[in-house]
This record gives structure tokens, C-alpha cells and sequence, in this order.
């Protein structure tokens, strides 16, 4: 227990602090847990958010505030570990501002996630997409630290960047090959495209 204890504490320390640009230590209380679907994510997530469980605070609300959980199901028993809302405004912004499905990149948005920002089709999807976003975070902030996870922040991570605050992105790994034979979509394809957005989505909202 005093072994479990000490790891808890160190990962703790590495996971929700970094370095300014000053060179001072500052607190990190966001978390995205992002990627494809069938690597782990949801499992990842409910390790996080043990961590971030103290005396006071559930291990749902670390993820999902006061939010809904997304249901459980046959694919994935154990619960998604997802706030209903947040994968409903991922689906609708993909959907809204792409004109395509989860599944379906375009090259541009592929290559630079960021080009997601200036494809929407009307300035009232914006605002639309920031109120939903803002009351989400307003909830999750108080409960903070906290981890929100949804596999398709890999695509939609550069419109909630400008309301968040330097968050820590984590991309659970699994070979490729489990990854498509674990899906119903069957394509290592699309595992190469979510992780090669979710990395390069991450290292743009480290800016």
C-alpha cells in the first residue's frame, strides 16, 4: 500500500505539473485523452481519473463533472468513461463543419488539425459550438483537476483550444493491427490517421 501510495503521488507530480516559459512550475488541471477508438482509451481514463480521486470527489466527477455518462454497451461493458454532451458536440462539429463522418479525413485537416478552425460554414456554428463548449468546461473546472476523453478530440482538439488552458494530451497506444481487428471498421488506415492528428493536434495545443 505505502509502494502504491508513493507511485499514485509521482505520477501525480508528473502528470498535472509543467514548466512556463518562465521556468516555474505551474499546475495542469485539464486532461484530454484522445487517439482511436479500440487502443485503451476508456481504461486510460478510468486510471486518470483514479488518480485524480481524492476524499471529496467521486471518480465520475473527475471525468464527467455533473455531465451524463455516455451509456455503456455490448462493444465496451465496462462504460466509456465520456461525457454524453462532449461526444454529441464532437459528432455535430465534425459533422457541421466538415460535411462528413468521424470516419472521413480531408487531406488538409489530416495534415494541420488547426485548418479545422477555419472551415466552418456559418459564424453561428462557432458561437453555437462555444456555448455548449464553455458550459461544459465551466462544469468541469469546478471539479478540476480533471480528464475529459472522447477519440474524436483528435479532429476537433483545435476548436476547443482557445477555451482551454494548456492541457495535458494523452494518446493511449495499441498496435494497429488489434486495433482493426478489435473494430467493426476494420482499418489500420483510419488508426493512422486518428493518431497522426491526435499527435500533431497535441503538440499544436502545447503553443
Amino acid at each position: 500500500a505505502f509502494l502504491g501510495q508513493c507511485w499514485r503521488e509521482r505520477v501525480m507530480a508528473s502528470t498535472l505539473r509543467c514548466r512556463g516559459p518562465e521556468g516555474r512550475q505551474r499546475a495542469r488541471s485539464q486532461i484530454i485523452v484522445m487517439g482511436m477508438s479500440r487502443s485503451g482509451s476508456s481504461l486510460t481514463t478510468s486510471i486518470i481519473a483514479a488518480m485524480l480521486r481524492n476524499g471529496s470527489r467521486s471518480d465520475e466527477t473527475a471525468w464527467r463533472g455533473l455531465g451524463r455518462a455516455l451509456p455503456s454497451d455490448s462493444a465496451n461493458p465496462g462504460g466509456y468513461y465520456e461525457r454524453e454532451d462532449v461526444v454529441r458536440l464532437n459528432y455535430a462539429t465534425i459533422s457541421s463543419v466538415t460535411g462528413a463522418g468521424w470516419t472521413s479525413f480531408r487531406p488538409d485537416h489530416l495534415l494541420r488539425p488547426a485548418a479545422l478552425n477555419a472551415s466552418w460554414r456559418a459564424p453561428s456554428g462557432r458561437a453555437k459550438f462555444e456555448a455548449s463548449a464553455r458550459a461544459i468546461l465551466g462544469d468541469m473546472d469546478h471539479h478540476a483537476p480533471w480528464v475529459l476523453k472522447d477519440v474524436r478530440f483528435a479532429r476537433t482538439l483545435p476548436v476547443w483550444r482557445p477555451l482551454l488552458r494548456r492541457p495535458l494530451c494523452v494518446i493511449p497506444y495499441r498496435h494497429p493491427g488489434e486495433v482493426a481487428s478489435s473494430s467493426r471498421l476494420r482499418s489500420v488506415r483510419l488508426w493512422e490517421e486518428y493518431v497522426m492528428s491526435a499527435l500533431t493536434a497535441a503538440r499544436e495545443a502545447r503553443d
